[in-house]
């Protein structure tokens, strides 16, 4: 085994992770109705801030033709949205020289198989943080709640009905709602009660894509971050929240920075050579800006999703990511 192959592994690793996760991010962003957009980027330091004008409120007022006097003014005003950058990379792997000689493998289909496996896990870490940091910004905001948990059984489990009181909390922007986010739990529950899914639209790895016949997306993934442990009844419960989203809901932008590095070691009984491979991106909720003072910069996963760590800056909770709604 020449010197290069680990190289050659490295660069079939790369394009076969790159190549397969742009071609089922296209199709997740498409199949999601965008209200998850996964999308590449270039950002530049620790946060990406976007500056933009708030609305005024109390913008049009009634005036008396035949008055005088003074009119409070109103002032314009700045809002910012900040999107919080999260490092992610692998553990070293083992890729010793004498394993690929042994088989009489070429290295090429190792990276290739590492490059697949590493596609999927990397959508699957961008989904859990991205959807886990949309429920714990969300989860701070009551009037976007709906918990059917104290439901009556079996109305405590998730049904049409109980989405369609958590869409509610939206009023008259319940339209905005394009898709619902859920464990496959509570799907599998709404599968219970008769529900009829005529289109399959996209299934990659622990995610897939279905339509009801209400033409709302509704999608399953078995997401930690979407149940959690209720210790307060005994025995324990576990809880299920869905996420109802409008488009743009959740942003996760990658920063096309991935960078692998591979390392020879003598003096052991073989060669020992390993990959070690990072990169990072960028994850936004609609109407939250990340507090860079609570949560800081490079963030670990118990700052992602804690609730305090992101602020609301939308006016009308109508302009958020979205509502939940809470089920066995």
């Amino acid at each position: 085994m020449a010197l290069s192959d680990l190289a050659v592994y490295s660069e079939y690793a790369y394009s076969s992770m790159t190549e397969v996760l742009r071609q089922k991010i296209d199709l997740f962003n498409a199949a999601t109705g965008g209200a998850i957009q996964l999308r590449a980027a270039a950002h530049q330091g620790d946060y990406s801030d976007v500056a933009f004008f708030a609305k005024i409120s109390g913008l049009v007022r009634r005036r008396n033709s035949y008055g005088s006097g003074s009119v409070a003014e109103k002032k314009m005003a700045h809002l910012v949205d900040t999107m919080v950058k999260v490092a992610a990379g692998t553990p070293p792997v083992r890729l010793d020289p004498g394993q690929f000689k042994w088989i009489q493998q070429n290295p090429e289909v190792a990276g290739a198989a590492l490059g697949q496996q590493l596609a999927v896990d990397t959508m699957a870490d961008m989904l859990n943080i991205g959807l886990g940091a949309t429920y714990a910004a969300l989860s701070g905001q009551s009037a976007i709640i709906y918990d059917a948990t104290g439901n009556t059984a079996p109305e405590d489990t998730m049904s049409f009905g109980n989405m369609n009181k958590g869409q509610a909390k939206f009023g008259d922007q319940a339209s905005q709602i394009s898709a619902w986010v859920m464990h496959s739990k509570p799907m599998f529950d709404l599968y219970g009660k008769n529900l009829t899914n005529s289109a399959q639209l996209f299934t990659y790895g622990t995610v897939n894509v279905v339509r009801d016949p209400f033409g709302k997306l509704l999608v399953m993934t078995d997401c930690p971050n979407l149940s959690y442990v209720d210790a307060t009844p005994d025995p324990d419960v576990t809880i299920y929240t869905a996420l109802g989203l409008v488009p743009g809901a959740l942003i996760i932008d990658q920063n096309n920075d991935y960078t692998a590095n591979e390392e020879a070691k003598n003096g052991d009984e073989n060669i020992i050579r390993t990959f070690q491979a990072e990169w990072s991106y960028n994850v936004g909720v609609r109407g939250f800006a990340w507090d860079k003072t609570n949560g800081g910069k490079s963030p670990n996963d118990a700052a992602l999703l804690t609730s305090t760590n992101w602020d609301k800056y939308a006016t009308s909770h109508k302009d958020l990511a979205g509502v939940v709604v809470k089920v066995k």
